[in-house]
């Protein structure tokens, strides 16, 4: 399935995403997942789930919340203890809709292992959406796709 990179995204700052999600303790990341996978929803037909969104969302401002509470309490590291499990499963549906979305993007690229546009699981792994914007600029910039 290969559609046309400029008609889903749009060009944005690399710089400007990685600065984002570092001052918003990761929530410009979760708006960037957002932005990506509503572009996709809207102009393909490889969905993600509204209900997988909505939940994701929701636990990682529980997860974010709590930590933050957490850090302001930190004398009390009970709050933290009790907290753990809200943190593993955010991140575990964090960690699934950026493969999601990763994967998404790479079928409408139409790339594979080793293209120059192909997202690196081991790089998407550490630099998420930073590295996603990255690739999607790069596909922009080219007009290859």
């Amino acid at each position: 399935m290969k559609h046309s990179f400029s008609n889903v995204f749009e060009t944005d700052s690399v710089l400007k995403t990685l600065v984002l999600c570092v001052l918003t303790l990761g929530a410009y990341l979760i708006y960037k997942l957002y932005r990506f996978t509503s572009r996709i929803n809207q102009h393909t037909h490889l969905k993600i789930s509204c209900l997988f969104i909505t939940t994701a969302i929701i636990l990682f401002v529980i997860s974010l919340s709590s930590l933050i509470y957490s850090l302001v309490n930190y004398h009390d590291l009970s709050i933290l203890k009790s907290t753990i499990g809200v943190h593993v499963i955010s991140s575990a549906f964090d960690i699934t809709w950026i493969v999601m979305v990763r994967k998404r993007i790479n079928l409408i690229a139409g790339t594979h292992k080793g293209d120059n546009l192909w997202l690196n699981p081991f790089m998407t792994s550490i630099f998420h959406v930073i590295y996603m914007q990255y690739k999607i600029n790069q596909g922009l910039a080219n007009k290859i796709i």
